[in-house]
């Protein structure tokens, strides 16, 4: 009888964990830097949410003012962020499909934050970068971008919510 309430609450407590993985995930790939513009020594970064749902930087104040669109809204990188914490919700869940969902969820999710600089690229607005970081790029394709520290913690921190999941799917009984 206690093997099997021993079971269950080591089975809660990985449950937990694997939800808490996912929110750090999410949370830490949002609201810090995930690319850096203009290369690894730039200090022109976009957050998670910033690269995802796009960000218009707005210059000047009052009738002078002018609004420059630095990238649009990126799918991919949406659910690079949004896939670690769906992962940690499917995780708590019971049964083994929810649970091999989840890993699958995790992993995508990492995946995807760590290509957050290459698929940043793709939406980028050349006018408002050569405007913001001060210099002239010729083409979108030609803006250096580098990892931010966001995306890799979000990504460490999905790949120990995959081995959560993992666990909790093919070991625990």
């Amino acid at each position: 009888m206690a093997k099997k309430k021993s079971s269950k609450n080591n089975s809660l407590i990985v449950s937990g964990v694997t939800l808490l993985l996912g929110v750090l995930a999410f949370c830490l790939a949002g609201f810090l830097a995930a690319v850096k513009i203009g290369g690894a020594d730039s200090n022109s970064t976009l957050t998670g949410f910033q690269s995802a749902f796009g960000y218009k930087e707005t210059i000047g104040s009052g009738i002078l003012s002018a609004s420059l669109e630095i990238n649009k809204f990126n799918i991919m990188v949406t659910l690079g962020l949004f896939l670690p914490l769906i992962g940690g919700v499917l995780a708590i869940f019971k049964g083994k499909i929810f649970g091999f969902i989840a890993l699958v969820a995790f992993v995508a999710g990492a995946v995807l934050l760590f290509l957050c600089p290459s698929l940043v690229k793709s939406t980028l607005s050349t006018a408002g970068i050569s405007d913001w970081l001060g210099g002239i790029f010729g083409t979108d394709a030609s803006v250096p971008t580098a990892l931010g520290i966001g995306a890799i913690l979000g990504g460490i921190f999905s790949i120990l919510g995959a081995l959560a999941a993992a666990y909790k799917t093919f070991l625990m009984k």
